[in-house]
């Protein structure tokens, strides 16, 4: 298998390499060197520090096979079997050497039919880590308001509508 982009995941990713890896001890395969391979040449971030254009666990991406589009489709972490057609399981040899790489990254994987698979990262249209900055960026720009600030408009006077008749102690 050739690489010629290095890996990029969250610590959460890579946790969740970690226990995927201990599940394949030390059974031989494509799919546990693939693992193995990138579990070790990985470099691994904090949400807040994941570049917006790296794939990672929940990513919405679009990628190619070979030069053939294939996608949008999301990364998740559960088993392959049973996904709908949106989603592409990281337990899968595509969804593993996907995790981690950037736009325009490539990996080759062995496929199916005993020919290797050119991967390559097209467009990230939703990455879970980004957006969570983004609102954070945006909540904590609403934030900076100056709480010392006074608002002088007139507030509304709400209507009070009241069935009783008696004017009260104000009236005498």
């Amino acid at each position: 298998m050739s690489r010629e982009a290095f890996y990029q995941l969250t610590a959460e990713d890579a946790n969740v390499l970690m226990s995927m890896l201990e599940r394949q001890g030390d059974r031989p395969g494509p799919f546990a060197a693939v693992l193995r391979e990138k579990f070790n040449r990985s470099s691994v971030f904090s949400r807040q520090d994941i570049p917006a254009n790296v794939v990672t666990i929940d990513t919405e991406l679009v990628y190619t096979i070979n030069g053939v589009r294939v996608g949008p489709h999301v990364l998740v972490h559960k088993p392959a079997g049973g996904l709908p057609r949106l989603a592409l399981s990281v337990c899968s040899m595509r969804g593993l050497a996907l995790l981690g790489l950037a736009i325009g990254e490539k990996t080759e994987i062995p496929g199916n039919d005993g020919e290797f698979e050119v991967l390559t990262v097209e467009s990230v249209l939703f990455q879970p880590e980004a957006e969570t900055r983004l609102k954070e960026k945006d909540r904590g720009a609403a934030e900076l308001i100056d709480p010392k600030v006074v608002d002088f408009r007139p507030r509304p006077k709400k209507a009070v509508i009241s069935d009783d008749d008696d004017p009260g102690p104000s009236a005498a």
